[in-house]
């Protein structure tokens, strides 16, 4: 048959856009991580994004094959499972359902999906995750004898032979501490400062390697370096003999043979080079004394002659759950050159030019034996030259052979300024690195605007938040405290998830928070528990916002499962202290001194944490039963999505009961403000619906006035006022009244810190205090959230669903904003042009968004760019 030319030429065209609209699979994620090993859940989830540039991409079917080695899974053979084809547009968190798996198994796996007009894709790309230990009796926990001295942090080093190269070879390594893990004199990973915290007396938490290439036939040595971990009160719980370690390596042959190498008496234990400095808990985190003259380069390696080492001495430490690290490990994340050393003192002052997180890297030309050189840092130099260094300092004993280099191990410091002692001459700009550090989390977000003041508070908040999370928890401040705060998560938490991938991050602070629950039902106000620290309801009610800004965010429905049992016991627990309908003020399990219980909106301008210099306690008790209300609305919601009607019901006729009582007690009389009319307690009963409808419009214009008139501009807000603030504004289309407030450059604001030299944000308005905090970076989600307008929707969580509504505003000539969602790249960006404004907004395939333009039109889109002019 003859077809004529240009025949041929329309079918090509028709393969050629066939194939340019072809859906692939990428981005493959097992419990949110790319190829973990080691896990301990036994119903894995798996996740996929879809990649398609056709109009209204969607997935209508899936299939998953999972099988136990690649050569299978080449084949098409899911001898694990192989799910068949499943009628679902399910891309994210789809549970393992094959067969059940053991310690050790190791699950190769890919997946194809079928779009929206029945086309087939081809498979994926193989992904795996590797199943953790069972672990054997005989593995032990072991460490030294001398730590409840003050001694120097172990070595312990094992050496064994083995027949031939394994095939396969896991190491899982738990330490209630911090450990270092080395196979024949190498560091089997880019990992620092691991595991992540925990409470040691209730949950250890362990991470597992893939070794078998570093191994060899003949003899090995695995090599342990053990540190205190991130706090000693925490340490002391399992004992006063410091750091120790539980590991165990699962070798299997080629031969079909498998054996196994654990830690017991057996090894050897040696006391290294490092000792620790300080008490390591509040102002005293201390540092690291590194004395070279001690330093044992082949303590690791096979070759070392250990007859001179001990025997590790084996303990019997009281925490009951061994668990997989369920998030990334803390990695180094770049590297900061200084930018100025000067004389200062008898030494020399480094300034890093900014801020951060992380250790200090310097080279020593020439010490002389024994030579000390002592390190302090600081995050604030004060006015009159001297600086706040929270006792953060480091220790260096020279040995006489050339140049020697110095780098923090297993402590860190948070900080700009490092002030040098004991060198005959200045370093070189050259000699000396910062090496900020932070869970290994993925940025997702991005933003730009005309404003430029704007643009840098943006990028200066998501900074700070990247010193804040180290260890796989939000602290208050990396340096004094370290603690996680519930109270100050609880406002940073949306800007965190809006700018970065942390739904495996809040899962495993999620589990800190139910271990820290008592039997009566309280939570603390920090979560992992270490010492008293002050809070109230907004701190331990974390425990119920924060699963659930997890579950619309990420649409994790199994993180709600798990936490509900916690946020009905605390309900529970909240409803013993009520007085005549009101919640009333207590002491809580988190701090043991009644004037740090109960405390409201934190540090707002002009007011100063200790009791006399804080809101007065009318409005903080009306600022707490807001705050409740909002945790029972909340719970009403998870109860209803775990089939609980009549906990739901309940729920939700407690929290209409409480706000009804609550705007009866405190509206001011004849007027449409409540308790001190300041900002926050306007805000609060408008964002939890407890000011009725005939009183709403008042309730914002006094709002309005009280920003644009009485503070020209300017909030008048503290930590949880600020957050609850711009929620309110930003959900009910006044972006307008956050962007005056953003946009200011005197106190108090964001743009008056960065005038003062800000390069992350400070604990109050006014620089008091710690220089890198966790307070005030909730604004950190409105410039996605509320001038990019890309939300989240609660009836279709995880961004099925997106609400785009953006945040036109006068004073802007244009926004570009962007987030990554679990299904992929939204983009919501609008310029002006002439007498009108485009929207150019781009909607991820497999979902779809509800768009809301600036004169209320709604449009409801599917996948694909989408341009608007309006």
């Amino acid at each position: 048959m003859v077809r004529s030319a240009s025949f041929a030429a329309v079918v090509m065209g028709l393969v050629l856009n066939m194939a340019a609209h072809a859906a692939s699979v990428t981005n493959l994620r097992c419990e949110f991580l790319q190829d973990p090993l080691g896990l301990d859940t036994k119903q894995p989830r798996l996740s996929w994004v879809i990649d398609s540039k056709a109009s209204g991409a969607a997935q209508s079917a899936y299939r998953v094959l999972v099988a136990s080695d690649p050569q299978r899974l080449r084949a098409d053979s899911g001898d694990r499972w192989d799910s068949g084809k499943v009628a679902s547009d399910q891309s994210q968190l789809v549970a393992y359902a094959g067969k059940p798996l053991q310690a050790r198994d190791v699950c190769w796996w890919k997946v194809k999906i079928w779009d929206q007009d029945g086309r087939e894709s081809a498979w994926s790309k193989p992904a795996r995750w590797t199943m953790g230990p069972d672990w054997a009796q005989e593995a032990k926990w072991i460490g030294c004898d001398w730590m409840r001295d003050g001694g120097p942090l172990p070595w312990l080093r094992k050496t064994f032979d083995l027949p031939s190269k394994p095939a396969r070879a896991e190491i899982s390594v738990c330490a209630l501490g911090y450990f270092e893990l080395y196979v024949n004199g190498k560091k089997v990973s880019d990992d620092v400062l691991c595991p992540a915290t925990s409470d040691y007396s209730k949950r250890g938490l362990y991470l597992t390697y893939d070794v078998a290439r570093m191994l060899k036939p003949g003899k090995n040595c695995l090599g342990l370096w053990l540190g205190r971990g991130w706090a000693k009160l925490i340490l002391d719980k399992v004992g006063p003999d410091g750091p120790m370690v539980r590991a165990q390596l699962d070798l299997a042959f080629a031969s079909g043979e498998t054996a196994r190498v654990v830690t017991d008496e057996s090894w050897k234990v040696h006391k290294s080079c490092i000792t620790p400095i300080d008490t390591l808990q509040s102002n005293h985190y201390g540092g690291e004394g590194y004395d070279a003259r001690l330093e044992m380069d082949d303590w690791n390696q096979t070759g070392l002659d250990d007859s001179q080492w001990g025997a590790a001495t084996v303990f019997a430490p009281t925490t009951p759950v061994i668990a997989a690290q369920p998030v990334e490990p803390n990695r180094i994340i770049g590297k900061i050159k200084p930018v100025s050393i000067v004389p200062h003192g008898t030494g020399y002052l480094v300034d890093m030019g900014r801020n951060y997180t992380g250790w200090f890297k310097i080279k020593f030309p020439g010490l002389k034996e024994g030579q000390e050189v002592h390190m302090q840092f600081a995050d604030k130099r004060f006015p009159d030259g001297k600086f706040q260094t929270y006792s953060q300092r480091d220790t260096y004993i020279g040995r006489a052979e050339g140049n020697r280099t110095f780098c923090n191990r297993f402590n860190y410091h948070a900080f700009r300024y490092a002030i040098i002692d004991g060198v005959a001459s200045a370093p070189k700009l050259t000699d000396i690195v910062g090496l900020p550090i932070s869970t290994d989390y993925e940025r997702t977000a991005d933003f730009e605007c005309s404003n430029p003041l704007l643009n840098t508070i943006y990028d200066t908040t998501v900074w700070t938040y990247r010193c804040l999370s180290l260890g796989g928890y939000t602290v208050d401040c990396p340096h004094r405290e370290r603690l996680g705060y519930g109270g100050d998560s609880g406002t940073s938490m949306e800007m965190g998830m809006t700018n970065f991938a942390l739904a495996p991050f809040y899962n495993k602070w999620a589990a800190d928070w139910r271990d820290s629950q008592n039997e009566a039902g309280d939570v603390p106000y920090t979560a992992p528990h270490a010492q008293d620290a002050g809070g109230g309801p907004v701190w331990s009610g974390f425990c119920v916002t924060m699963p659930w800004q997890v579950y619309v965010q990420y649409g994790d429905r199994r993180i709600l499962e798990q936490s509900y049992p916690t946020m009905q016991k605390w309900l529970a627990f909240i409803d013993t202290k009520f007085k005549d309908g009101i919640l009333q003020p207590y002491v809580g399990i988190g701090c043991s001194m009644p004037e740090w219980n109960f405390l409201g909106d934190w540090v707002p301008p002009g007011r100063k944490q200790g009791s006399e210099g804080r809101v007065d306690e009318r409005s903080t008790l009306f600022f707490n039963n807001c705050y409740l209300v909002h945790c029972l609305q909340i719970a009403s919601k998870v109860a209803a999505l775990m089939n609980d009607d009549a906990n739901a019901r309940a729920y939700n006729e407690k929290a209409t009961a409480l706000a009804a009582r609550i705007h009866e007690q405190f509206l001011n009389p004849g007027e449409a403000t409540y308790v001190n009319r300041e900002q926050p307690y306007l805000a609060m009963p408008l964002l939890f619906n407890i000011t009725p409808e005939p009183l709403r419009a008042q309730v914002l214009s006094n709002l309005a006035q009280d920003i644009l008139v009485t503070h020209k501009g300017h909030l008048n807000s503290g930590m949880h006022g600020t957050y609850y603030m711009t929620k309110y504004l930003m959900q009910n289309g006044r972006n307008d009244l956050v962007y005056s407030m953003v946009s200011q450059d005197t106190y108090p604001s964001w743009g008056f810190m960065l005038k003062n030299g800000a390069t992350t944000i400070w604990e109050e308005w006014d620089g008091d205090n710690s220089h890198i905090h966790n307070t005030l970076i909730s604004i950190g989600m409105w410039f996605i959230q509320g001038l990019g307008g890309i939300r989240w929707d609660e009836n279709e969580p995880g961004y099925k669903n997106i609400i785009i509504n953006p945040g036109v505003v006068d004073g802007l000539d244009y926004v570009k904003s962007s987030q990554r969602s679990p299904y992929g790249q939204i983009v919501s960006n609008w310029a002006r042009k002439g007498d009108q404004i485009e929207f150019d907004i781009t909607v991820p395939a497999n979902s779809r968004a509800t768009i809301v333009l600036p004169n209320s039109e709604t449009i409801k889109v599917g996948a694909g760019k989408h341009t608007f002019r309006r």
